[in-house]
């Protein structure tokens, strides 16, 4: 019986930080390919918490041609939330599930999202991989969510855009749906919980 629900962050709660990053680039100029080589040096290094996000911004506006406006500031204009599959989480909050986030993301990324979603008021733990300094699908991300919910992976569902971040909490125990829209999710959750 499914007991504890862990969403991933981007591509499921809101915006993801890739997609995020290359458009706010593209609006400065810088191709999509040259974004990506910027996101693939720090990228590890944000996600696992090595790195700020200074080190990437500085990066940025080495590789504009023009002065870059405060890339921060604009970069954390750009995430959103996705209102319908939060108001999902409140009504699964509001029947008793346990409710947690576990995010492949920069530490001060992870905080606007934090912010802009009120993820603290729906969640009981909310995880970016810099957190925890370790990411998905590495086991030990699935295993630090479960321990802070006091959670048994065999009570837990996953749900996660990515496919390739489901084996491994498959592997241990959980329950998993491959996120694609709200009213698949929708659908999904009624199948996994037995409503």
């Amino acid at each position: 019986m499914i007991k504890n629900i862990v969403f991933d962050f981007g591509g499921v709660l809101g915006s993801n930080s890739n997609e995020s990053f290359i458009e706010l680039l593209a609006k400065c100029g810088l191709d999509e390919e040259a974004a990506m080589a910027i996101l693939r040096e720090h990228w590890f290094k944000l996600k696992t918490g090595a790195e700020d996000t200074t080190a990437i911004w500085q990066a940025a506006r080495e590789r504009l041609k023009a002065p870059a406006p405060n890339l921060a500031e604009e970069y954390n204009d750009l995430i959103w939330v996705d209102e319908a599959v939060l108001a999902v989480c409140r009504s699964l909050k509001a029947r008793g599930y346990r409710l947690g986030v576990l995010a492949n993301e920069a530490a001060e990324w992870m905080e606007v999202k934090r912010q802009k979603g009120r993820l603290n008021e729906i969640f009981e733990v909310v995880y970016s991989s810099a957190d925890i300094q370790t990411y998905k699908p590495m086991p030990e991300a699935y295993q630090k969510i479960l321990k802070s919910l006091g959670a048994k992976a065999e009570e837990t569902l996953f749900i996660d855009n990515l496919e390739r971040n489901l084996p491994a909490a498959e592997a241990l125990g959980m329950t998993t749906i491959l996120f694609k829209d709200v009213e698949q999710l929708q659908a999904e959750l009624k199948k996994s919980l037995g409503e």
